[in-house]
């Protein structure tokens, strides 16, 4: 899968999900069009308001030290880490919960 099909691959999946952990750790070549592929996943989950984690293999954070210096993307230790983040990220969120007999209401 090249860079463009894993950031299409994504957007698709995204649209009946508020929360997505990139596994990479079986990745072992990760190129520009990789970083590419990131960023633009970046983006797409700002805009839809979704939660998100990677967690990366040694290529990946070799390219992701070098490309994202500042540590932008929302680069995870290992899967565990990720859940967690995540995790926390919904509890700052005030849900929405609808009923038959009230309505939308906050949780």
């Amino acid at each position: 899968m090249n860079g463009r099909e894993l950031a299409r691959y994504v957007e698709r999946h995204l649209r009946v999900s508020r929360q997505l952990v990139l596994d990479l750790r079986a990745v072992d070549f990760f190129g520009s069009q990789g970083f590419t592929a990131l960023y633009y996943i970046s983006v797409h989950c700002t805009r839809s308001d979704v939660d998100w984690a990677i967690v990366a293999s040694p290529p990946v954070r070799r390219l992701l030290s070098i490309c994202d210096p500042e540590s932008e993307l929302p680069l995870a230790d290992d899967l565990t880490a990720a859940l967690a983040r995540l995790d926390r990220r919904a509890q700052r969120h005030t849900p929405f919960v609808w009923s038959a007999r009230s309505g939308w209401r906050t949780g």
